[in-house]
């Protein structure tokens, strides 16, 4: 089953790819350190070079040594790019990928300038690559919260998007009031324009360079400003919702027991835990209760377990397990209390005789597209994923349609860009 699913979407790394790897797309050894923060440097001053070159004077009389300095910057993050698709498991993959493309365009623009001198100015995007920088100074909150204000933004996509077109709506046709009432005398000269006019009003940016002459033109302008004020904060509070919503969500799988060490006070142990994870003292046995287990329960802790195998809990885990129980946060809050209480192979041992033949195989397959939802299946999720197929008594070649069925639903690229 591991060599299926790794035959679709991993290429082991040996010998001085696995090298190059752990020091050019990781920071976790001294190797890896020095060249990230040689790398950040080198953009750093990359961008002053682009800078300094833009004032007249200085480029004039130092053109010669900032061209050789740019192309020297140019020269290495070309074979930084070509280092990493040499030592990627999967350099289409990474050429694709966010960073991929902010490395291949940061490089683009010099190569553009030699037919298009204007083309330079586009270094500047450069700075994109600064996102790196999260990475090497091990600030994994900054991209933790990131990525949760991302999918937030992402979730609240489809209302954002209604809200703007009922603001477009109302400023063409406040614009286009204002074009009646004031006309072309008092600077509305057409719709267009004057529609122009109603948006810079109601985001209350308010240029002046056209004003309302007439009295119901000035009213019509008055509404629309306090309107603007109102509306302003609508998107915020959209991802606001969405967020406060991931929050409770990741809130819920996040947080343990009250259980509480007697030495020193401190709350927060798992149920399972020996020793206090503050002052290391021994706990007393602990005697919370865990909810009875279900079918409904038993999937919903079934996609915990896993989203737990790495000890991460990534936002688009969240997002595909808030869909796999359709929002049920009062399902998922049982749920997560029966983990706390439960081992997995505890889980393992209640369900395999809980639950009938066909729900058993309803959740190896929702864990299989789950682990293969990213591209990417991880060793842990794999790991697991076997034991609940050797505990629900399911063999290989028994799941082999599935685990094609499921690879071929999750290749994302499978159709292509067309």
């Amino acid at each position: 089953m591991q060599d299926t699913a790794a035959s679709h979407y991993a290429h082991a790394l040996t010998g001085w790819r696995l090298k190059w790897y752990t020091v050019i797309f990781e920071a976790d050894t001294a190797a890896g350190r020095r060249f990230d923060l040689f790398l950040v440097w080198a953009i750093v001053i990359s961008l002053l070079v682009i800078m300094v070159d833009s004032v007249q004077s200085i480029r004039a009389e130092y053109q010669s040594l900032l061209t050789t300095a740019e192309w020297c910057f140019t020269i290495i993050f070309t074979l930084e790019y070509l280092a990493r698709l040499a030592c990627s498991p999967n350099p289409v993959r990474y050429a694709k990928s966010f960073l991929g493309v902010i490395d291949f365009v940061s490089i683009l623009p010099s190569f553009i300038a030699l037919v298009v001198p204007e083309a330079y100015v586009l270094l500047d995007v450069r700075i994109l690559r600064l996102l790196r920088i999260f990475r090497i100074l091990k600030m994994s909150g900054y991209v933790d919260e990131y990525q949760w204000l991302m999918l937030a933004v992402a979730d609240s996509r489809r209302k954002i998007g209604v809200f703007l077109s009922i603001i477009m709506t109302l400023v063409v046709i406040l614009g286009t009031m204002l074009y009646v009432v004031e006309g072309g005398e008092n600077g509305f000269t057409s719709v267009p324009t004057s529609i122009y006019w109603a948006i810079s009003t109601v985001t209350t940016v308010g240029f002046g360079d056209i004003t309302p002459k007439t009295d119901l033109g000035r009213f019509l302008a008055s509404v629309m400003m306090m309107f603007g004020w109102g509306i302003l904060a609508v998107p915020t509070g959209i991802v606001s919702a969405e967020m406060i919503a991931q929050h409770a969500v990741r809130k819920t799988l996040t947080e343990s027991t009250t259980r509480t060490c007697h030495a020193c006070m401190t709350e927060g142990h798992g149920a399972e835990a020996k020793h206090c994870i503050h002052c290391g003292a021994a706990l007393t046995e602990y005697f919370g209760e865990s909810p009875e287990l279900t079918p409904r329960i038993a999937f919903a802790a079934a996609m915990i377990y896993m989203i737990n195998a790495d000890g991460r809990i990534e936002p688009e885990e969240i997002r595909r397990l808030v869909i796999a129980v359709h929002d049920d946060r009062v399902l998922l809050e049982v749920a997560t209390r029966y983990t706390k209480f439960n081992t997995v192979d505890q889980f393992m041992k209640d369900s395999a005789t809980l639950l009938d033949h066909d729900q058993q195989l309803s959740i190896l397959v929702n864990l299989y597209d789950a682990i293969l939802a990213n591209g990417e299946a991880l060793p842990q999720e794999l790991e697991l994923f076997e034991q609940f197929m050797e505990r629900f008594g399911f063999n290989e070649a028994e799941f082999e349609p599935y685990f094609q069925s499921i690879a071929v639903k999750n290749n994302k690229a499978l159709f292509g860009k067309g």
